[in-house]
């Protein structure tokens, strides 16, 4: 009796750490977290509302000093449109390469369900977990499904709690710019006002006529609204999508 006893609460004791692994997502498989993400991703995309952000981009030299950059102030416009008005820039062939790298996102909407982090764009193959800031993740790999200049092939990182990206890191299968070869991307989101955002960007790559440099964009500030940044004739754009959603 008393063994039967034992079995029974050893087999309760198993079912319930299979529960708590099971709700903590640590016995997900590849298809189990790409689904839990993917469903995050939608949940995010409903609380997107206007905002507006100022936006610093810089290119660096081996030596991390600026040779060039550009402040935009970039306002998005649910459910898929943005306008940016450039406020500063200056660096010559470096600012043209900045320059191309805002109007990147100048493209067709049509093309933003192309370029998302999605099953339709990419295989994923799960890696592993690390911990990133703090935070327990699964890493999966990307392979992009096409030869598109605005898919990655490299690593992505998921909250295990959340499923939230956090991290995605590789090389574009194509260059984004006839300026720019060998590149090399990372890429990090954060919280913002209640909503998941692409809010830093490094890319180390080899700009034609001047060498291996550094890009960054950083996010600067945010404000709640989005009002029509107007009045700049040649300056302003109207961008469809993000350059990357997550």
């Amino acid at each position: 009796m008393l063994r039967k006893s034992i079995i029974l609460a050893t087999i309760v004791s198993l079912f319930a750490c299979w529960a708590e692994a099971q709700r903590s997502g640590s016995v997900l498989d590849v298809d189990g977290v790409v689904a839990r993400m993917m469903a995050v991703r939608q949940e995010n995309q409903a609380r997107m509302r206007a905002y507006v952000v100022k936006r610093d981009y810089q290119l660096l030299d081996k030596a991390e000093q600026t040779k060039a950059q550009l402040i935009a102030s970039i306002a998005y416009h649910p459910p898929d449109q943005k306008e940016y008005n450039i406020e500063r820039s200056s660096g010559g062939i470096g600012g043209k390469v900045l320059r191309d790298i805002l109007e990147k996102e100048a493209e067709s909407t049509q093309q933003e369900s192309r370029r998302q982090i999605s099953p339709q764009n990419y295989e994923f193959r799960l890696l592993g977990r690390e911990t990133v800031d703090g935070r327990d993740c699964y890493v999966l790999s990307l392979v992009p499904r096409r030869d598109e200049k605005d898919l990655i092939r490299g690593k992505l990182w998921v909250d295990a709690s959340d499923f939230r990206i956090h991290r995605l890191e590789g090389t574009p299968v194509k260059s984004p710019s006839w300026w720019i070869r060998d590149i090399h991307i990372l890429m990090i989101f954060a919280r913002v006002d209640g909503m998941w955002l692409h809010t830093f960007t490094q890319a180390v790559a080899t700009v034609r006529f001047k060498g291996t440099y550094i890009m960054q964009s950083r996010d600067l500030e945010y404000s709640s609204t989005a009002p029509k940044l107007a009045g700049r004739a040649g300056n302003t754009r109207i961008l469809a999508g993000a350059a990357m959603n997550p």
